[in-house]
């Protein structure tokens, strides 16, 4: 039995707010650096200023160091507001990571469960290939015994010296009896072991699987999150982050919204920093990005 894969959600850049996306500024966006702010920060996210500033940091840099100048500055009264804004996208990131750990640690469990049935397995296929061969041996001397004491008591005894050795055979089989019940504990003792990790290691997999179908339901699979969005309104200027799943993905949405604050549109490289949707598992610009950056620096 394999663990279920919890349904991941679509994540959605957000486009630029009221300023139209598609629209460049006044006058090319490279020519003056931008000045931004940290603005409000949700405690729920569980992230500190310090942190998150150095986040912003980092992803402004992405762009400054493919146009090779400074294209941000950081200051107190800074233009740009930049603002992690929680609601119920990034609760329910939060509880997805919280079941993908969850299930995670359970199936880690079920991992070493495994790791530990098979040498057990092993041994046990070993030690009944022992007793069958043993057992079949015991029967076999066993049978010859009985049939030979059998012919003896029917002429009424054996000699002195056939009695002698027909004693000692007894005995020998006695001995040979006593190794067999040994090792049929111990392989009663084996599959008892093996049936109570194998009875653990189902019911950790079906508790992993309950969790992470309790999640899908509870989820709608269509659901879409806007994770960030740059907004120009009037003389107010801010970008607002709405969800995150970890240090990498916030990076990747910061640059985002940074370049739409820069000017840049979005491009059809599912890979870009600049995708509509989130395809990027690392911080880097592809070829796409830099163009658009290039664009928007020379105000085309």
């Amino acid at each position: 039995m394999k663990a279920k894969l919890l349904l991941a959600s679509a994540l959605l850049l957000g486009l630029p707010g009221p300023m139209a996306f598609g629209q460049t500024r006044a006058r090319p966006a490279c020519l003056a650096p931008i000045s931004y702010r940290i603005g409000a920060l949700d405690s729920r996210f569980g992230i500190s200023r310090e942190d998150f500033g150095r986040a912003v940091e980092e992803a402004a840099g992405l762009w400054e160091g493919a146009a090779g100048r400074t294209l941000f500055v950081r200051g107190p009264k800074g233009v740009v507001a930049i603002n992690l804004v929680y609601d119920n996208r990034q609760e329910t990131t939060q509880r997805l990571i919280a079941v993908r750990a969850a299930v995670s640690d359970k199936l880690n469990e079920v991992n070493a469960i495994k790791s530990r049935l098979r040498p057990l397995q092993d041994k046990m296929r070993a030690l009944e290939d022992t007793y069958s061969a043993q057992l079949s041996s015991y029967k076999r001397l066993q049978d010859e015994y009985n049939q030979t004491v059998t012919q003896w008591n029917g002429k009424g005894g054996a000699p002195e010296a056939e009695h002698l050795r027909l004693s000692n055979q007894r005995l020998a089989l006695r001995k040979q009896e006593a190794s067999l019940e040994e090792k049929r504990q111990e392989l009663n003792g084996l599959a008892d072991a093996i049936n109570e990790l194998a009875d653990k290691h189902n019911g950790l997999l079906h508790r992993a699987n309950d969790e992470a179908d309790s999640f899908n339901k509870s989820t709608p699979s269509s659901l879409q999150f806007e994770e960030g969005r740059y907004i120009k309104q009037g003389r107010e200027e801010r970008i607002d982050i709405f969800q995150f799943d970890g240090e990498t993905a916030l990076r990747i949405i910061l640059a985002h919204e940074l370049g739409h604050a820069l000017g840049i549109r979005h491009n059809g490289n599912p890979s870009s920093v600049m995708s509509p949707l989130i395809r990027a598992d690392r911080v880097a610009l592809t070829a796409e990005d830099g163009e658009g950056l290039k664009a928007a620096c020379s105000g085309r």
